[in-house]
């Protein structure tokens, strides 16, 4: 097997964590997001 196919599949691999990891970090940040918007709809609701 020559070195350049072996390099490309690394390199995709190497992307496809990349991009995974991206995923994870992105869907952490909306969910923090989520559960803030959520505590300040909470202590903020009118008092009647």
């Amino acid at each position: 097997m020559d070195h350049n196919g072996k390099e490309i599949s690394v390199k995709k691999l190497l992307a496809a964590t990349a991009a995974a990891a991206a995923g994870i970090f992105a869907f952490k940040k909306w969910q923090e997001t989520a559960a803030e918007k959520t505590v300040w709809k909470e202590s903020t609701d009118k008092v009647d």
